[in-house]
């Protein structure tokens, strides 16, 4: 059973850093790996950033630049998480998926003291601040939403704005150096079309399974925030391309045209806080074992600290700090390393340096 058991996840972390282009050929451009990977976690700004980059041929001034254009967007699709995706996909997406996570969020909105006639006020005065392709900072949408009688504080100007996002009338815009702003969905990417459930559950299907196979109904389920059911139902609906197949004798998604993972020398990765090859399922036993999560996640917070990875398997974690012209790497690995897996450490680091465009100092 135990072998059973390691020659299963041995096998998902193969094809998944492949389906995921952790491994294997990258995604032409930052837009293409968004929407290859369809929604990617992004509440850590940098380190979603970093997600796209490593998944492509891209480094931070094309992430950045793909932010700035409106090819990449961020906003709130589902389960009330921050998520970066393309252009064409946010509305289809957020319609689809946001209204669960809004529905879930009703007692806390209540226990704010926000109803109806707020959110739709609301509504009515960041319409009209940001109509004419304006885009603004936060605090100075929240301010407009003061002045015009909407109060903000103890919370509320968050629910107020993730209500806003996850009905589709706004999203992040362009970034002005560290500061996000919010734009009005319609006017930033008016390529982002809209679907009918049925077509939008079918694409789910399909595009979430090719960017994260081998990967079952009950991961779409939890990574989408839908029912099971909902989650079944998109399986079925991506009809022919999806096959299922035999990992150890239990059965998983994939794509029907999906690669196989190459054989190859052991790869070692650095991967951000929050990464889909962990975060994109539901059972993340494959990459990360059991008793290092406490490693991971140190906090009773939920924070996903960055993780090096070694075949697709969680060893150690890392952080960075940003100097004048360089990026030192700490990295802390769960167990000594040997020569060759810390040679492969260093090239994965000098990766990350040379994204960031920075020298690199490793300790």
């Amino acid at each position: 059973m135990v072998e059973r058991a390691a020659t299963r996840e041995r096998e998902l972390r193969g094809r998944r850093l492949v389906s995921q282009r952790v491994c294997g050929a990258p995604f032409p451009s930052v837009a293409e790996a968004a929407a290859g990977m369809l929604a990617t976690q992004a509440q850590d700004f940098h380190g979603a950033k970093w997600a796209l980059a490593l998944r492509s041929t891209g480094r931070e001034v094309d992430v950045d630049a793909a932010l700035a254009s409106g090819g990449v967007v961020r906003g709130w699709p589902m389960r009330g998480t921050l998520m970066f995706m393309a252009a064409a996909d946010v509305r289809w997406l957020t319609t689809l998926l946001a209204p669960r996570s809004l529905a879930a969020s009703a007692g806390a909105w209540r226990a704010a003291g926000l109803g109806a006639d707020d959110f739709a006020r609301a509504a009515d005065l960041v319409g009209a601040a940001l109509t004419g392709g304006v885009a603004m900072g936060r605090t100075a949408l929240l301010q407009v939403l003061e002045r015009g009688g909407v109060a903000t504080g103890g919370g509320r100007g968050s629910h107020l704005l993730r209500q806003l996002a996850g009905t589709a009338l706004v999203a992040f815009g362009p970034p002005r150096g560290t500061e996000q702003t919010f734009v009005l969905l319609h006017e930033w990417v008016p390529s982002a079309g809209g679907r009918e459930r049925e077509e939008a559950l079918g694409e789910l299907g399909r595009r979430y399974v090719a960017g994260h196979g081998p990967t079952t109904a009950r991961d779409l389920a939890w990574w989408s925030g839908l029912t099971l059911a909902d989650a079944r139902q998109a399986v079925r609906l991506a009809g022919d391309a999806l096959s299922e197949v035999s990992v150890a004798g239990e059965p998983y998604l994939v794509a029907a045209d999906g690669p196989l993972p190459p054989q190859a020398r052991e790869t070692v990765r650095l991967l951000p806080g929050f990464d889909e090859l962990l975060l994109g399922y539901g059972d993340r036993s494959a990459s990360l074992a059991p008793a290092d999560v406490p490693r991971v996640v140190p906090a009773r917070n939920g924070l996903f600290l960055p993780t090096i990875v070694a075949d697709g398997r969680v060893i150690g974690t890392w952080r960075r700090t940003l100097g004048a012209d360089g990026v030192e790497l700490a990295v802390e690995p769960f167990a000594p390393l040997g020569a060759r897996r810390r040679s492969r450490l260093q090239r994965a680091a000098a990766d990350y340096a040379a994204y960031l465009g920075r020298d690199l100092v490793l300790t």
